[in-house]
């Protein structure tokens, strides 16, 4: 604007001496009008520079180019007062902006080690894609301010902030679909089915459409400090020989180690009509396995009245017990001297292992344009080397088969080659909070002597029904 307003400032004085000369009977108008016009192209180049100048003081960020943001945010308005976050193709610069939901383990301005490792694929996908602005919100897993609570109100009510990716886990991702929050994702990923592991690819699709990419895995381990408890920790027979306290919460509702260990004896969760089942015999079967480890003292009663899985670990660390079971994710973040794991022992007559989750990249934007470019980071994130790396370094379980060449340097990479290849993906919510509630209160009954197997089985039969 200061160019424009020089240039017709100029042009002003140009008409004053015009009009002089004319009046004048002047005969140097033409060197008159050579010395204006090269100062008028002066006075321009140097207000083009200072407006340049200016911009670069008031615009830290570019508009134009490969840019990335990441925010920490978690209501819907707060949202709504960034321009930065709707995921729509600019006309005027050709730009293609890009949002994205991801959970705060997943952030990769933390400074750590997989966030080093996700920014420089960031880098290296802005440098493929010099058409696309980046930016990245931070959104909580739980509560109203969860990504995906944020996504139902903005639906309707802010439609604007939804972003052009989400990163769900797999509850989550049904539950969104469910609410029509998501698009199918259009993806030659999967026709190399063997490059991924079975679960992670089951975990892509909803009514046979994909509509989530698998990027990391989470599965319950047996944690355990090896100087407490020795090395041999390989059947179930060795670990609840030992006697030791196997911390886990029976007492809470959503606690899946009792679910895990009727799962792995080969019990079905869902019946053939979809819906919520038990099987008598496995669960009885179930219910003697912690009867026998509550009188070697694995499973004492006072254990069954610990709600929160966080006081378990907080006395494993503390070393008021040896033994945990919990989430690879969570002991990956606790991992320190004399504390290791193992996959959870499995049973002769079923060697899946059982409730395995996944987080996932879901479509949350309907613009065609910005699809394309929000599928191609999302497989991105599934690339098998990238995946490799990342997962190692974040402390989640790979959803791509390779050579695992990040992994094979890993304390854990034998966890990993016992577990991926034969685990089987959680069933949803709905089947789970009917389940594992009837299923934890069962087992409190035996270990705390209130009922025996055979009572405390029927009893969750019925409930159930």
């Amino acid at each position: 604007m200061r160019t424009i307003r020089i240039k017709h400032r100029a042009s002003f004085l140009l008409s004053i001496l015009l009009a002089a000369c004319l009046f004048s009977g002047c005969t140097l108008i033409n060197e008159k009008l050579d010395q204006l016009n090269e100062k008028i192209e002066d006075m321009s180049a140097t207000a083009t520079l200072s407006a340049d100048a200016d911009s670069e003081e008031e615009k830290p960020t570019p508009t134009t180019g490969p840019t990335l943001r990441v925010t920490q945010n978690n209501s819907a308005d707060e949202d709504e007062d960034e321009d930065d976050t709707e995921p729509t193709a600019s006309t005027e610069s050709a730009t293609i902006n890009l949002s994205i939901w991801i959970p705060p383990q997943f952030d990769p301005a933390q400074g750590t080690d997989e966030a080093k490792i996700f920014s420089e694929m960031i880098e290296e996908f802005l440098t493929e894609n010099p058409d696309v602005r980046l930016s990245m919100r931070v959104k909580s897993t739980s509560g109203d301010s969860s990504a995906l609570n944020t996504l139902s109100t903005a639906k309707n009510a802010a439609p604007d902030v939804i972003p052009s990716l989400v990163i769900l886990d797999r509850n989550d991702l049904l539950s969104a679909f469910q609410k029509g929050l998501l698009y199918p994702i259009r993806t030659n990923i999967f026709a190399d089915a063997n490059s991924w592991y079975g679960y992670s690819k089951q975990a892509s699709a909803i009514d046979s459409l994909v509509y989530g990419i698998p990027i990391a895995g989470d599965a319950l381990v047996m944690v355990f400090r090896p100087s407490k408890t020795g090395a041999e920790m390989t059947t179930w027979d060795e670990i609840l020989s030992r006697g030791l306290p196997i911390a886990f919460s029976p007492s809470s509702s959503d606690a899946l180690f009792p679910t895990f260990i009727y799962a792995a004896m080969g019990g079905k969760l869902v019946n053939d009509q979809g819906q919520a089942w038990l099987d008598q015999s496995i669960l009885t079967q179930t219910l003697h396995f912690f009867l026998s480890g509550g009188q070697n003292g694995a499973f004492p009663p006072s254990l069954s009245q610990v709600i929160d899985n966080s006081q378990n670990w907080q006395m494993f660390l503390e070393g008021t017990v040896s033994i945990i079971v919990s989430k690879f994710s969570t002991y990956r973040h606790n991992q320190g001297t004399d504390i290791d794991a193992i996959a959870l022992p499995r049973f002769p007559e079923n060697n899946s292992y059982p409730l395995m989750t996944t987080w996932n990249v879901a479509l949350t934007t309907n613009d065609p344009a910005t699809q394309e470019y929000a599928i191609k980071f999302a497989e991105k994130l599934a690339d098998p080397i990238f995946n490799d790396r990342w997962t190692s370094a974040a402390g989640y379980f790979p959803v791509r088969q390779s050579d695992h060449a990040a992994w094979q340097t890993d304390e854990q990479y034998q966890t990993i080659l016992a577990i991926n290849p034969n685990a089987t993906l959680i069933p949803n919510a709905q089947i789970l909070n009917k389940i594992t509630p009837i299923l934890n209160a069962a087992v409190s009954k035996v270990i705390n002597t209130v009922a025996t197997p055979e009572q405390a089985a029927q009893e969750a039969i019925a409930e159930l029904e």
